[in-house]
């Protein structure tokens, strides 16, 4: 409901009234002057209930409320997790004594296995993520080290290599090199060097006494080259390979539910409510999805309604997702939820704020039947959805819908220029609802303070034989505020208006249409202090 806003409504009624003479006081004299003057008009329609966003609208202006709402997703970070991981990798000199400059070691060609639990992958390209190369160097010489990755390539098919210049150094203070690479766009191989592995990543490492250095050098026993490779923040784009048989926990959460998120105090009694569950699957594996419960709360309330329908006694089957070659084709599974297999009514008439959910998903029931070829994209998703219909033919009882706002009064909380009044309310309403006011004065801590006494309410619209509206019906509301309440209206500073809706006949679910609306105008009659600090 729009603010009726008080203050600034008189001035112009005291322009013709002539001061003369001298005065002392800075204010000028003052007089008590009796007003009526307007304050607000306003329209009401159904967007005030239910947000325009949410409502869709038939030939005959009938409303039907239209909501979507992601229950839960199961997404790459939990299907797949590469964790940071350091590698370390030794050489120890297998030549000592003098040896000429740009001699070439035997290379060390060896593996990197990602530790991945319950995956094996067999190739992995990176979205993002970086490889940090450190090399040691003990030895009194300049080595130039070389570090590859073979099963590395980027989409122009160059295998991944580094080639760096390491200082000498000695055992207490060895010479270091460092270096960071970007991996992304990067594909890895996971087959290991002979491709019959998973999980696996060939690696070379080379060292050459540096050419450009002195003609002989000396390698001393013991000394030694130390390569440390670090892969972190690993993100991949796509993984192929077999995801495993496991059992991943949907935990216990609730998702928030803004359809009735303006709606205070009262109950909904709704004719008709159908509703479909549709889980998809952008994963590249058989799914098998097991709910425990799903749960319409109302935290206002501490009411609690838990569904009733078989897919919460019964696992939903999902066959894996289509590998479309750069992006993933989902497969997908959807039940629609009515009066006649569920409570689904009583589910959305408990007014929630949130759904809650529990649950299991088993990934690859059935094992590795598709011979290591499960995938995923980094958009791959599993998720489900509830999109809710409900035609706005109901019995409102009740019904709060509220509103604060700071009225801009006229003066200070110590000199206000309004002393006391009445606020009359004149309503033309089409709706099929009858209304009743309420305004609350509260402090910055939503407290309230104090109660302005609204006297009648608003009529309802004219019912026809078709129980809809035929006719508007105008009704006029009185609200004193004494000088009390005005006090305490100036120093808390705050109105909360609540509009109270019940359905004109409580027996029979009423069709609300588009067309329906409330005219409100607002008019101040009031005490009003010339020069007394407004």
């Amino acid at each position: 409901m729009k603010n009726a806003v008080l203050g600034g409504v008189v001035a112009s009624i005291f322009s013709t009234v002539a001061l003369s003479g001298c005065q002392k006081d800075p204010r000028g004299p003052q007089w008590d002057v009796d007003v009526v003057a307007p304050l607000v008009h306003t329209t009401f329609t159904i967007a005030d209930l239910v947000a325009d966003s949410l409502l869709s609208t038939d030939a005959d202006g009938s409303l039907t409320l239209v909501y979507n709402s992601e229950l839960f997703a199961l997404r790459l970070d939990t299907v797949l997790q590469a964790p940071d991981t350091t590698l370390a990798y030794p050489y120890a000199m297998p030549i000592t004594g003098n040896i000429p400059a740009g001699f070439t070691f035997p290379a060390n060609n060896d593996v990197t296995r990602f530790d991945l639990e319950d995956l094996e992958l067999r190739a992995l390209r990176i979205r993002s993520g970086t490889l940090a190369l450190d090399i040691r160097n003990e030895n009194n010489c300049v080595i130039i080290g070389s570090f590859a990755l073979p099963g590395a390539t980027t989409s122009q098919g160059t295998p991944f290599s580094i080639q760096r210049s390491i200082p000498a150094g000695s055992t207490s203070v060895p010479g270091t090199v460092t270096e960071v690479t970007d991996l992304s766009g990067y594909a890895f191989d996971l087959r290991g060097p002979g491709f019959n592995e998973v999980n696996t990543l060939a690696t070379q490492l080379g060292y050459q006494v540096d050419p450009n250095g002195p003609a002989n050098v000396s390698i001393v026993a013991g000394d030694s080259l130390v390569a440390l490779v670090s892969y972190t923040d690993i993100i991949p784009a796509y993984a192929k390979g077999y995801f495993g048989n496991r059992l991943i926990d949907i935990d216990a959460e609730a998702t928030e539910l803004d359809l009735f998120s303006s709606i205070t105090a009262g109950t909904l009694d709704l004719d008709e409510v159908t509703a479909t569950l549709t889980v998809t699957n952008g994963i590249g594996v058989d799914v098998q999805v097991d709910l425990d419960y799903l749960r319409a709360i109302n935290s206002r309330t501490n009411v609690t309604v838990d569904l009733m329908h078989p897919i919460i006694t019964g696992p939903i089957n999902l066959n894996r997702a289509i590998d479309g070659g750069n992006s993933p084709l989902p497969t997908g599974y959807s039940t629609v939820l009515d009066g006649s297999n569920s409570n689904i009514d009583l589910f959305l008439e408990n007014l929630p704020d949130s759904i809650a959910y529990a649950g299991r998903i088993r990934v690859n029931p059935l094992g590795d039947i598709s011979n290591g070829n499960d995938f995923l994209y980094y958009e791959s998703e599993l998720k489900a959805n509830l999109q809710v219909n409900v035609p706005l033919r109901l019995i409102a009882t009740g019904l709060t819908l509220q509103q604060t706002t700071r009225p801009d009064l006229p003066g200070t909380s110590d000199g206000h220029a309004i002393q006391s009044g009445v606020l009359h309310l004149f309503a033309t309403n089409g709706f099929p609802f009858s209304a009743d006011i309420v305004l609350e004065i509260l402090n910055d801590a939503d407290q309230a303070l104090g109660t302005i006494p609204v006297q009648g309410n608003v009529a309802s619209g004219i019912l026809g034989a078709n129980d809809l509206v035929t006719a508007s019906v105008n009704s006029q509301l009185d609200a004193l505020v004494s000088a009390d309440l005005m006090d305490l209206l100036y120093s808390a500073g705050r109105l909360r208006i609540s509009t109270v809706f019940n359905t004109a006949d409580q027996s029979q679910h009423l069709q609300l249409l588009d067309s329906y609306r409330m005219e409100l105008q607002v008019t101040v009659e009031a005490n009003y202090v010339v020069n007394g600090d407004e």
